[in-house]
């Protein structure tokens, strides 16, 4: 159970404390405690969106009614997040570059003529004595 997993809902940037599962054969959602791992077509959703969520008519709401409350982190999100912040703290900068120039218009590459004059031979004729 991760303190890092938020909302699902657009904007809504507080921790999760339910998960919304739809099933969609029987018509049913359902909101239960938040789930140790979040999965592919469920909702982590705030107490406030736990509670606020409705259901489209025809369909059942199920509601397995807890105490929402954010699940402590657990040992291995602790973990995790220590060796992120130090495999960060110990990592080089990376070597800086230099820029290249990107050519985007004509008149920023050296032309050359595209037009070569084309002599052409005019027929002998013979001259008149």
């Amino acid at each position: 159970m991760s303190p890092l997993r938020k909302c699902s809902r657009t904007t809504c940037q507080q921790p999760a404390v339910a998960t919304l599962t739809y099933q969609y054969a029987e018509a049913t959602a359902v909101i239960g405690p938040l789930s140790p791992v979040a999965s592919p077509g469920t909702f982590d959703l705030c107490e406030a969106h736990a509670e606020s969520v409705t259901v489209p008519r025809g369909w059942q709401m199920i509601r397995l009614r807890t105490e929402f409350e954010p699940a402590p982190p657990s040992d291995t999100d602790l973990m995790a997040l220590a060796d992120a912040i130090r495999e960060t703290a110990t990592r080089q900068p990376p070597e800086p570059t230099r820029a290249t120039r990107r050519v985007s218009r004509p008149s920023d590459v050296e032309v050359r003529p595209r037009l070569s004059v084309v002599r052409s031979e005019e027929p002998e004729t013979p001259k008149d004595n």
